[in-house]
């Protein structure tokens, strides 16, 4: 099995893939390309894209291929792209796929945009907003069509082999897809509350921000879904992330510990603002609009912003001793 090398790749690098299954085979023959999906990658281990299960977030480590050739890497020429398509993949997280729409790709586009993604528009529109054509259509694109672009350049030398621990951690118990899960949960039961076609959390906020009657009733959605819980089960499956004493003691060369703990430091730095400033635009719309549902995300966003404090104070620690 085949890997892709966390170290080489950058935020904004986008993978073309392949795979042996019957749906892949069918996107590859229609577009005439040897890929049929495309991934986002948005850093520090992390991608987005949009699949079966919709749009969702999963870790570069749990990405395995049989062979080298099921993979390619694509990097645009203007990495200044590269934040804003991030935060455009993010805000997708939860939107439903469309298998309708993906056909239209090829068939036609005559009816109304769907409120939906599938992979190579979530891809295409995230650099859109982020100011660059990459396609013609951005909204009705093909991997193939990625991949003819002159906005990116391949990235070699990324693939290497897989070792043993890596194959056994790529297919371990994922509590991303539990994550996933979850959160289509809470968006399926909200569209069933609502009666509204609502497909992301921010489509959600602004429903409740412009619907303050149903704040209760969302919330209790949030609580009985496990939501606000999750960052908990991270912090119990892995507390040497959060704990100076326990990560030192990893059994690891210190060489490859001071490389983990500068890898953490700066993913936690990174996440701790993306909830610092969903903290700050909580607590800007609960000046005008206070609910039930704003104090949720308050409280969820101030215990993030502790849990990634201690990841920073952790991982500080390692980087002086280790």
């Amino acid at each position: 099995m085949y890997i892709l090398d966390m170290k080489h790749l950058e935020e904004g690098d986008v993978f073309l893939t392949s795979e042996r299954s019957f749906t892949s085979k069918g996107v590859r023959g229609v577009t005439f390309s040897g890929f049929s999906h495309a991934i986002l990658y948005v850093g520090h281990g992390s991608y987005i894209h949009s699949d079966s299960k919709g749009v969702h977030s999963a870790n570069i480590q749990r990405l395995l291929f049989d062979k080298p050739s099921r993979v390619k890497v694509l990097r645009p020429k203007n990495p200044n792209t590269a934040n804003n398509a991030s935060l455009y993949a993010r805000s997708q997280i939860g939107k439903e796929y469309s298998v309708k729409e993906a056909i239209r790709t090829k068939v036609g586009t005559k009816r109304k945009k769907e409120n939906k993604q599938f992979c190579s528009r979530l891809v295409a529109e995230a650099f859109a907003y982020a100011g660059e054509t990459i396609v013609n259509n951005p909204s009705y694109c093909s991997p193939s069509d990625i991949n003819k672009s002159s906005f990116f350049e391949e990235v070699f030398g990324v693939v290497r082999k897989a070792t043993e621990a890596e194959i056994d951690f790529a297919n371990s118990p994922n509590p991303l897809q539990k994550q996933a899960e979850i959160t289509n949960s809470i968006l399926s039961e909200a569209r069933r509350i609502t009666t509204s076609n609502i497909q992301t959390m921010e489509e959600l906020t602004w429903y409740v921000i412009s619907n303050p009657e149903c704040a209760d009733s969302i919330v209790e959605v949030f609580e009985k879904s496990g939501y606000l819980t999750m960052w908990q089960y991270e912090m119990a499956q892995n507390p040497w992330r959060y704990d100076s004493k326990l990560f030192l003691e990893l059994p690891m060369p210190s060489e490859e510990k001071l490389n983990l703990a500068n890898f953490e430091a700066e993913s936690a730095k990174k996440q701790f603002g993306l909830y610092e400033y969903n903290y700050q635009a909580y607590t800007e719309l609960g000046k005008n609009a206070p609910s039930s549902f704003i104090g949720m995300n308050l409280e969820l966003y101030e215990n993030l912003m502790h849990q990634m404090a201690a990841r920073l104070k952790a991982a500080e620690y390692v980087k002086k001793n280790a």
